[in-house]
């Protein structure tokens, strides 16, 4: 019998750090996913047997020296997180977003154990032939949950900067194939440009239109490398008028041609 709500691999990825392979960090798709890294650092290298973890959020991406480190990579797309639960969706974010361009800190003793536990749970969930999404999504919740849990004093102080970059996000996924200028978010938002560009430049290191055109090239790369459509379909799925502007625009943001990109993807 074919099991509903079947894991995609394309929107979850669990990984022992030495089974990844080295094409993942070379991706441009990572920029889609929020990803834990989680470094289980032997005794030789830490005196007190200390475990890490980075989270990374959406639209960033960065370079972790992972040869000879014992760890996991857990990496997930928007859709594993509860939306309709806006606080907890909120409280992830914030999470991921701690120390601007991604958040690191030490696991405390207490917390550890039981987030070994819901990982070997994700991980049979996973290699599981009738393993399902819900039963996935529900568990990395409670990993979640528990890591808010533990870094809840930064949360009571969490200030409205970081909820107006977290509304930002959520309306540029919604609108950015049709509205790429920094006037319309402004306005739906409540606030200036200039004050909106002010807290993107502050918390994510980047304005309105850099993270719109990451948007588009990280929507354009996902189509080229799934292969469903020509560049010409790109062009106007993501309401370029002219494929050739496309181009431009592609080759100015990547450095290649879409052309390029996709000789890439094959060989």
């Amino acid at each position: 019998m074919k099991c509903v709500h079947q894991i995609d691999s394309s929107k979850f990825i669990l990984c022992n750090l030495q089974d990844c392979p080295n094409l993942y960090f070379q991706n441009p798709q990572r920029a889609g996913f929020f990803e834990i890294i989680w470094f289980k650092h032997s005794k030789e290298e830490d005196d007190h047997g200390n475990q890490y973890m980075y989270l990374v959020p959406l639209y960033r991406v960065e370079t972790f020296d992972i040869q000879d480190k014992k760890g996991c990579i857990i990496a997930f797309k928007r859709e594993y997180l509860e939306e309709d639960d806006k606080e907890f969706a909120l409280d992830v974010f914030n999470l991921f977003n701690m120390q601007g361009q991604y958040t690191s800190f030490r696991l405390e003793p207490e917390v550890l154990e039981t987030l070994q536990y819901v990982k070997v749970l994700m991980e049979r969930e996973y290699k599981h032939p009738n393993g399902t999404y819900l039963v996935l999504k529900a568990l990395l919740k409670v990993f979640l949950l528990n890591l808010i849990r533990m870094n809840q004093s930064y949360f009571l102080h969490q200030d409205v900067d970081q909820k107006r970059v977290y509304q930002f996000i959520m309306l540029m996924d919604k609108h950015y194939k049709v509205h790429r200028k920094t006037h319309f978010y402004s306005s739906e938002m409540g606030i200036s440009e200039k004050r909106i560009n002010q807290i993107l430049k502050e918390k994510m290191n980047k304005t309105i239109t850099q993270l719109l055109h990451d948007r588009v090239i990280l929507e354009a790369d996902r189509i080229l490398t799934s292969g469903d459509m020509t560049i010409k379909e790109i062009a106007f799925y993501l309401n370029f008028d002219d494929p050739a502007y496309f181009s431009r625009f592609y080759k100015k943001q990547t450095g290649q041609t879409p052309e390029d990109f996709k000789k890439q993807i094959v060989n």
